[in-house]
């Protein structure tokens, strides 16, 4: 499964992107906040996105994100009856993720209805079937943000947290010990690493 991409970027549009990987280019299709992430990029400057590899009979397409948190919901979006990969770009390039979550454990019909291509039986299915999940968000759970010089060690960290929150350790406890460890942490070091030292907390 390819994960995430690094290379120059050649091209870039608001829903799509170019990275040229040892002159390979692979395209990704990505949201509107993702574009908004990387549209400054100086010209010869490495950009790196996570990735998720979308499978149908008849094609193959890659979705290129900025964060993983963004790739973690579009993941958990597309998990939803009646909601494809372009529908979760869609939502995406709306409202903030934290907006459209926000929504989804308020049960704001009126806020999902916003989004196009979003009607509300497809809005109240995407209550009923991610509403639970949402509430396990820190931002959702009132647990502070996670503070940190670069996008590329958020990225690392919060690749770390849904490891420990996999492993069985709950969401705030995760979270809480990477606020702890964060001025410990640099983008040298690897997610390994930092779970091993999140272990050593807990």
């Amino acid at each position: 499964m390819i994960e995430q991409v690094t290379g120059k970027i050649v091209h870039k549009s608001p829903t799509f992107c170019i990275i040229d990987c040892g002159g390979v280019g692979i395209g990704l299709h990505i949201s509107l906040n993702t574009f908004q992430k990387i549209k400054n990029n100086p010209p010869d400057s490495p950009a790196s996105l996570f990735t998720h590899l979308h499978v149908r009979e008849d094609l193959l397409q890659l979705y290129g994100f900025s964060d993983y948190e963004e790739k973690e919901f579009f993941r958990m979006l597309i998990s939803v009856s009646g909601i494809g990969p372009r529908l979760a770009l869609t939502l995406l390039s709306g409202p903030a993720t934290k907006d459209i979550k926000n929504a989804i454990i308020r049960e704001d019909v009126a806020i999902l209805t916003r989004v196009p291509g979003i009607g509300r039986k497809t809005a109240q299915r995407l209550i009923l079937e991610l509403k639970e999940k949402m509430t396990t968000d820190k931002e959702l759970t009132g647990i502070p943000s996670i503070s940190l010089d670069s996008n590329q060690l958020q990225s690392k960290v919060s690749e770390a947290i849904q490891v420990l929150i996999q492993l069985g350790y709950k969401p705030d406890d995760a979270h809480r010990t990477m606020n702890k460890l964060s001025n410990q942490l640099s983008d040298e070091i690897s997610v390994e690493e930092i779970i091993k030292m999140a272990l050593r907390e807990f």
